[in-house]
């Protein structure tokens, strides 16, 4: 490589920082630009299965990454009444899965990338393409060239916007709750995540390191439905009153404060997502339902697949086109996978919540062969 290509990522979330992380790995000139002044402790837990903490391994971030998790050894399905339906068995490959602070694993990958290359305060407004080059503009003022620009911000990702129009992501009909406490229960598995399925809703909790629970709530809801008189604590305490210990404590022993609610979106996953010297990278390109814990990851495993076709490629337009035919049969899967089982999750009925219940404990090898193969996905340089 003559010159280094300079690389633009628009984001500075995970895929951004792992997609700067890894173009810095290879020689390219990356500069990722955040819209944050600062990295704030922002977010709840993740889940890096095999597929991305492989992918972490490349970037040599894995040994600080586990350093700052918890691993996680089962995935443990339960009725609401704490009748076991599943206990998958998920650490049976060469790295393992873990649960960490979302900010944790971004301040990680932000650490490892040169101070020049990071940007912080600049918010994306819009690209234009000048011969081979394009060019960013901020809302600052600011003007960014480069040979190539990949958009990794985000499920409203304007970058995206801009490429193929305004259009809003979909509400698909349930909001989460997702909530840290250093509250971690005498009865609690270390290495388990625990989930625990009712009538359109469900409750599940982890370890994230630091001594810190991460626990999750799916429900189904109206968009943009406002919190509860008593708050969303004491909505959540009553929701789940009656359901099994340690539920009702993880609740109570959570400050409000600590409690993010955020209703869930996806899109219909595109048919194409680069154009020219532009790509789209994680949520930006194929943001998914958070029911199979795969969004974080993809966008790892979308990291390492672009910058390896930019090693190959000299021409970023190129490259963008490989990387995205590498990639849209992987996430389309996942998206509308993600999806179905999204439906699945917001039944009310309990009749018909009880039928899937049963059908999950009949097909629990077909799950766990599935969970092998997702987590089985290898791509390296």
């Amino acid at each position: 490589m003559e010159t280094a290509k300079k690389i633009l990522a628009i984001g500075g979330g995970i895929g951004g920082a792992a997609t700067a992380l890894a173009l810095h790995r290879v020689g390219f000139k990356p500069i990722v630009y955040e819209r944050s002044e600062t990295l704030r402790e922002v977010g709840a837990g993740v889940a890096l299965w095999a597929n991305a903490t492989r992918v972490l391994q490349e970037l040599g971030v894995l040994e600080d990454v586990l350093r700052a998790s918890d691993p996680i050894t089962n995935y443990q399905f339960f009725s609401h009444r704490g009748k076991q339906l599943i206990d998958l068995r998920v650490d049976g490959f060469e790295v393992p899965a873990v649960a960490i602070h979302r900010a944790d694993l971004q301040a990680l990958l932000w650490q490892k990338i040169p101070l020049e290359q990071r940007i912080l305060g600049q918010e994306f407004e819009r690209f234009e393409q000048v011969g081979d080059k394009v060019i960013a503009h901020f809302y600052g003022g600011l003007a960014a060239e480069g040979d190539g620009l990949i958009g990794c911000d985000g499920l409203r990702s304007r970058v995206r916007s801009q490429l193929f129009g305004e259009a809003p992501p979909i509400y698909r009909g349930m909001t989460s709750y997702r909530g840290i406490t250093n509250y971690i229960p005498d009865t609690y598995k270390p290495g388990y995540i625990c989930e625990f399925l009712g009538a359109g809703k469900a409750f599940g909790f982890v370890t994230i390191g630091k001594g810190r629970m991460y626990w999750y709530v799916a429900s189904k809801a109206s968009e943009g439905q406002p919190d509860a008189p008593i708050g969303r604590k004491g909505e959540l305490q009553e929701m789940f009153q009656n359901w099994p210990s340690p539920i009702p404590e993880l609740i109570a022993e959570t400050d409000e404060a600590n409690i993010i609610k955020t209703d869930l979106y996806d899109r219909v996953p595109l048919q194409k997502w680069s154009f020219s010297n532009i790509t789209l990278l994680g949520d930006a390109a194929h943001p998914t339902l958070p029911t199979m814990g795969q969004g974080a990851c993809m966008a790892i495993e979308d990291a390492l697949v672009v910058t390896k076709c930019l090693l190959e490629h000299s021409d970023p337009a190129t490259a963008f086109l490989q990387y995205e035919s590498l990639r849209l049969i992987r996430t389309k899967k996942i998206v509308e996978q993600s999806l179905l089982i999204g439906k699945v999750a917001k039944i009310e009925n309990p009749v018909v919540a009880a039928l899937r219940n049963t059908l999950m404990k009949l097909l629990s090898k077909q799950f766990e062969n599935d969970y092998k193969v997702l987590h089985g996905y290898r791509v390296s340089f």
